[in-house]
């Protein structure tokens, strides 16, 4: 072999490895997963939030119902008092749920807590909303939450109205 051939040989290993994720080691964006979904999650605090979003019924304009999963990793109780929505996108009731240490609170699905949320007619599915989840120990988390319909994989989320009745929509 030429020495030609074993220079070309050793340049196109070298480049093979600066462009792969090999030449990147552990921070490769591979090494870096984070959850899949449409729901957000945030870690503020001692507090979790998994799969956040906002379910609507679009036979319904206007009613919706936040869905996801907080829990308090603190070792004393805090108290979820609910979504500030932006005025913009609707409102929210309060929510006044007792957070017990390393216990989830769900909301969305049947058998779980329901906070019924009044959303304005320009919200459509696919709309990102402005929300901060407030709680009375813990700092306010700011998150954009996605709306969608309740439909396909959200079908068995729980629409509630805003007398707190639950109205399972198919």
């Amino acid at each position: 072999m030429s020495r030609q051939s074993i220079k070309f040989a050793a340049l196109l290993i070298a480049t093979t490895l600066l462009t792969s994720a090999c030449g990147i080691g552990f921070n490769a964006g591979t090494n870096q997963q984070k959850a899949s979904g449409n729901g957000r999650s945030a870690d503020v605090g001692s507090i979790q939030v998994r799969g956040a979003l906002i379910v609507m019924d679009p036979a319904k304009p206007g009613l919706g119902t936040f869905t996801g999963t907080i829990i308090n990793t603190a070792v004393e109780p805090d108290e979820f008092l609910g979504l500030a929505i932006d005025p913009v996108a609707g409102d929210a009731q309060p929510a006044n749920k007792v957070l017990k240490t390393q216990e989830p609170a769900q909301y969305g699905l049947p058998g779980q807590l329901s906070l019924p949320l009044h959303l304005t007619s320009d919200v459509k599915a696919g709309a990102l909303i402005n929300v901060q989840l407030n709680f009375q120990n813990n700092e306010a988390i700011p998150m954009r939450l996605l709306v969608e319909n309740n439909d396909g994989i959200y079908s068995d989320i729980v629409v509630g109205n805003l007398d707190g009745e639950h109205i399972p929509f198919r």
